[in-house]
């Protein structure tokens, strides 16, 4: 009794610790660069001088949209008082990186499974992997449509960041180096779930993880980055290591994912690292296909350029969830047991019934109406809708501010 004590005073005491360290941040004087529409509707890089509970309040413009990130960090707001007001629906993603980037292979996104122990469990178990996603990111408060007819539809906070300059994979920064070349900010790696069980097996990794987390508007960015060199040292100064990360689901008052970066079983530097480990072990391709618009199947890669593979300037890492998603994997006895007896493989009677759950409403599975609210300590707020499966999103204003 006592020790059981002991771990729940300790957890709340955590807790309470990075609900502090996340107030702090909050009130921290970064420089917090989101894309946003300006008065003029004009897409651009802009400084965030006020927010509230993490959304964009208001902002002065930094640069032009087609100005290279590492310059946008050393730009200067062009007058005192030029500040204007933003709303969500001004908030772009934070990180421009459309698909035809990805197709012609000048930029990578790699996103990492099981980087939480925790999450890693009650996945079933395995090593930390990468995975190439190939999804444009999108604005943070849009509308999220799942493809037609697939109702396993899951949510995954995560910490993402975006490259200031080109690194070598191979060669890896230090930890100071990478911080000094990277933007971080808040993302969502949506997943639709039946892609990447229709893909599993026991003996490895699903095939279906590009498949089922690079669907159109499944890669929710923002509102806003900072640098790394900044972000965790005004951490420190608050007193926490880490990045509290947290996310809800309509009005739930108890988060469904509620952790700390610092529970990472890699750190971004030693991501950076894995990342080239993975291409002299497996070559620079995954062996995870993706079909944009039903076209051929894809597979894209890691890190750009064959002789030399290198992750560009503009290049995303995604870190990794931690426990609490919808999914949660069955007892390999039990799902092959049950499959026997209706004539099924395992991962097809695993399918069959989290898809009757969902008809009868006992999971926790993303359906139309839900509201998803997502925030990390000191990188903001991200709210979006779930919209009817296969419908589609409507039309993005910075899109069309931008000339996109």
């Amino acid at each position: 009794m006592r020790t059981r004590l002991l771990v729940a005073t300790t957890l709340v005491c955590a807790t309470r610790a990075m609900a502090d360290a996340g107030d702090c941040l909050a009130q921290s004087d970064l420089l917090r660069v989101a894309r946003v529409l300006d008065p003029e509707g004009r897409v651009v890089f802009a400084r965030v001088v006020e927010q509230r509970d993490g959304h964009v309040i208001r902002a002065e413009t930094l640069a032009d949209a087609d100005t290279p990130l590492a310059d946008v960090f050393e730009s200067v707001p062009p007058s005192p008082g030029s500040a204007f007001p933003v709303s969500d629906d001004d908030v772009c993603a934070v990180v421009d990186l459309p698909e035809a980037a990805l197709d012609a292979e000048s930029h990578v996104i790699v996103s990492t499974g099981l980087n939480y122990a925790a999450h890693a469990e009650e996945a079933g178990g395995g090593d930390v992997f990468l995975f190439p996603k190939p999804a444009a990111p999108t604005r943070p408060y849009a509308r999220v449509h799942a493809p037609a007819g697939v109702t396993l539809l899951d949510y995954e906070v995560e910490l993402a960041f975006v490259l200031l300059a080109d690194v070598d994979p191979l060669d890896p920064p230090s930890r100071e180096a990478l911080l000094a070349k990277a933007a971080f900010f808040l993302s969502n790696d949506v997943s639709d779930r039946e892609a990447i069980v229709r893909n599993a097996s026991f003996s490895g990794t699903s095939t279906g993880f590009a498949e089922g987390k690079s669907q159109p508007g499944f890669f929710p960015a923002g509102p806003w980055m900072v640098r790394g060199t900044e972000l965790f040292a005004a951490a420190r100064s608050c007193g926490a290591e880490g990045l509290g990360l947290r996310l809800y689901v309509n009005d739930e008052t108890e988060p469904r994912q509620d952790a700390s970066t610092t529970q990472m079983i890699l750190q971004p530097d030693e991501l950076v690292a894995r990342i080239g480990t993975w291409i002299l072990e497996h070559g620079r391709r995954s062996s995870m296909h993706f079909s944009r618009n039903d076209g051929e199947p894809r597979f894209y890669p890691l890190a750009v350029g064959e002789e030399a593979p290198m992750l560009t300037a503009g290049s995303i890492v995604q870190t990794g969830t931690p426990e609490g998603v919808a999914l949660n994997a069955p007892s390999p006895l039990g799902v092959t047991l049950r499959g026997l007896l209706h004539l099924r493989g395992p991962f097809s009677q695993f399918l069959a019934e989290e898809k009757a759950r969902v008809a009868e409403g006992g999971t926790r599975y993303l359906v139309p109406g839900n509201v998803v609210r997502a925030r990390i300590d000191g990188l903001g707020t991200q709210v979006f809708e779930i919209g009817e499966a296969g419908g589609r999103a409507g039309p993005d204003p910075c899109a069309a501010g931008g000339g996109e």
